[in-house]
């Protein structure tokens, strides 16, 4: 199958490999054909929408001349126009603070004549830029308002529930929803928007034209195929674009088909085929040397750098994270170079005002125009000589951060180290007085009876003595036993206490969290002998061994089990009325099915205690986020134990009920020797 679809997505490919330039070529000859401004304006306009997204550089300078055009023709509609596609250039180039700045100066225009379509897609354009800059809740208050406003113009009576247009924007507007939740991992509600959209297209479809249900089809591909494949669902996640492709290659939309290969080469990593992925990332990378989506070509990268990394492939890893950093820095570069030229077309607008109102004064003008040139110019090589020193002094600085930083971060890692080693030290220490007294009272008991013995002798009792020497050999044996145990016990502190190889060893995962669980319970203990908690083990004899780094196994259940035990101790879920409440953690194991069916060892730590917050659920493995009070937690207990279960190829899940408890999920791959 997989075969199948990259031999389809190779045959659609091709007509992209041809050059696309002759209908651009086009663009010259419209513009100078056009009998009046507004026919240029209109009909350069149209053509920019796809110009805009391969040629960037050369659009500027058309949509520049289309404002000073619209200016000219003093048209609110034609500049709301004007400022929208600049906008979307800006956006597309990720210089999101200038896309902002277009965007809300083409919102005036649009209110001064009340036109409410134009004032949707302003809100559209809003909720794009606060989306792709992570402010979810700015993005949704936008699209609520255009969803607010078209949804009035659809109720009966409006006059305006059958016009294509509004049906056509409201569409939209609930597409856009759908990508916004995907962008947030808000799948249930990113699907049931996409879905709604479909439904009501489908309802709608008598008053759309063949190229709106078209635009539809082709847009909602990624979108689809983008929530799918996080869902899981891979081969429909696939399916979707690979429709979406085939769409964006017949209409010569290279944006639209970035996006689909980018979707495609994550989904193909989720899935477990690294190969898979890097040939779409990599196709994105062709395509985006023309089609200059900057935003999607760094996903690309990134994910081809995830990949390499993962692989151990050193060359390849150093070669795309230089070449992310290049395209970093050219993004820098060219939002500098674009400050510039925005600089230099204001001049150009005053240039043209002044022009407009003092014709009678040509002569005049023309040196007030060499003189401003002149002081762009001089205005520029001071802006550069700056920059170029600003940025020598931050490249310094952020140098020496940099290293305060790796020094700190070792510090705070090596903290949370020593905190493990302490609560499995305690454990240990508390485990091992056990067969200890064991040995003492016996061995005292023993000095007794041997007393005795040595009495009964120098009486003559020697049947006596014979009974007494009986109890003397069954102690004996108990003080062997007890003192295996604690050779155990030691034994196994001093493995703990090794220099970590990283090597992955055989080891038996069922041992090792009982292990690990019992030491943790012993090491809370030994800090508050008041606190009791019911342990509930299941684990699966059929696991057997599998290959891990146990150190670091062992350190991520260490963690698991002392914050599962510090949740049913310091913070117990509310009393239910008339039922006492017990501490309760269960642990079990047993082999599962990954979606890409591969077979998995599931380790289940469940607690009763009082649950997490759904407000910081997604924050719990971030770096420094603790909800213990100060002095407690570091904060990298589940961050590095989620790295760790990465690097073993595995995975953490948490499921968890407020007022309920949680059940935190390890999977790790059975790769058993």
């Amino acid at each position: 199958m997989q075969k199948a679809f990259i031999t389809i997505l190779l045959f659609l490919y091709l007509p992209f490999a041809y050059p696309q330039t002759r209908q651009y070529d086009s663009l010259k000859n419209l513009i100078s054909l056009a009998k009046d401004d507004s026919t240029k304006f209109y009909e350069t306009a149209d053509f920019l929408w796809k110009y805009l997204y391969s040629y960037p550089d050369s659009a500027t300078r058309y949509i520049q001349e289309n404002i000073l055009l619209a200016k000219k023709m003093n048209s609110d509609s034609a500049l709301n126009l004007a400022y929208v596609q600049y906008s979307e250039l800006e956006f597309r180039n990720g210089n999101f603070s200038s896309a902002l700045q277009y965007t809300l100066q083409s919102l005036k225009p649009a209110e001064r004549r009340n036109d409410f379509i134009a004032i949707c897609e302003v809100h559209f354009t809003l909720a794009d830029i606060f989306k792709e800059t992570g402010d979810f809740d700015k993005s949704l208050e936008n699209l609520n308002k255009a969803k607010s406003i078209l949804e009035s113009k659809l109720k009966p009576g409006s006059g305006q529930e059958k016009n294509n247009q509004v049906i056509g924007h409201y569409a939209f507007c609930l597409e856009l929803l759908a990508q916004t939740f995907e962008k947030f991992d808000r799948l249930d509600s990113a699907l049931k928007y996409a879905n709604n959209t479909i439904s009501f297209l489908k309802r709608m479809r008598q008053w759309l034209t063949p190229s709106d249900t078209l635009f539809f089809s082709r847009s909602l591909a990624p979108v689809m195929g983008n929530i799918y494949s996080k869902r899981g669902d891979y081969s429909i996640a696939l399916s979707y674009f690979r429709s979406g492709a085939a769409l964006a290659i017949r209409d010569d939309l290279k944006g639209d088909l970035m996006d689909n290969y980018s979707g495609a080469a994550i989904t193909f990593k989720r899935m477990g085929q690294p190969d898979s992925s890097v040939f779409y990332a990599n196709k994105v990378l062709e395509i985006s040397e023309v089609a200059h989506n900057i935003i999607v070509k760094l996903d690309a990268l990134n994910l081809l750098t995830e990949i390499y990394k993962s692989k151990h492939n050193t060359d390849s890893l150093a070669k795309y994270l230089e070449l992310t950093i290049e395209t970093k820095d050219r993004l820098f570069s060219k939002k500098s170079l674009m400050e510039i030229q925005n600089i230099t077309f204001n001049e150009e607008i005053k240039q043209k005002e002044i022009i407009e109102k003092q014709q009678q004064r040509e002569n005049r003008l023309r040196m007030y125009v060499l003189a401003g040139l002149l002081f762009v110019v001089l205005l520029i090589a001071g802006i550069l000589y700056r920059n170029n020193q600003n940025k020598q002094k931050a490249k310094l600085k952020i140098e020496k951060a940099y290293e305060e930083l790796k020094t700190t971060q070792a510090q705070l890692i090596q903290s949370e180290k020593m905190a493990s080693l302490g609560e499995m030290t305690a454990g240990i220490a508390h485990e091992i007085q056990n067969p200890l007294n064991f040995v003492n009272n016996f061995s005292e008991v023993n000095m007794e009876l041997l007393k005795e013995v040595k009495n009964e002798i120098d009486k003559g009792n020697f049947n006596e003595a014979r009974s007494m020497t009986d109890d003397i050999i069954d102690n004996e044996e108990k003080i062997i036993r007890h003192g295996k145990r604690a050779d155990s016990i030691v034994k196994r502190m001093l493995q703990h206490s090794r220099t970590n190889s990283g090597q992955k060893e055989s080891t038996d995962i069922n041992l090792l969290t009982d292990e690990y669980l019992r030491l943790s319970y012993q090491g809370l203990r030994a800090k508050d002998s008041s606190f009791n908690a019911t342990i509930k083990t299941d684990f699966d004899p059929s696991i057997g061994k599998i290959n891990i780094v146990r150190q670091d196994i062992g350190r991520v259940l260490l963690n698991m089990f002392n914050n599962a035990f510090y949740a049913v101790a310091k913070a117990p879920r509310p009393p239910e009325e008339g039922v006492k409440y017990e501490p309760s953690v269960t642990v079990s194991t047993r082999i599962v099915n990954s979606p890409s069916g591969v077979r998995d060892v599931e380790i289940r730590i469940a607690d009763n205690g009082s649950g997490i917050p759904q407000k910081i659920l997604d924050k719990i493995f971030q770096p420094f986020f603790t909800t213990k009070p100060a002095g407690q937690g570091t904060g990298l207990g589940l961050s590095l134990s989620y790295d760790i279960i990465k690097a073993h190829g595995g995975e953490i899940k948490v499921e968890t009920s407020e007022g309920e408890g949680s059940t935190f999920i390890i999977f790790l791959p059975s790769n058993k020797t």
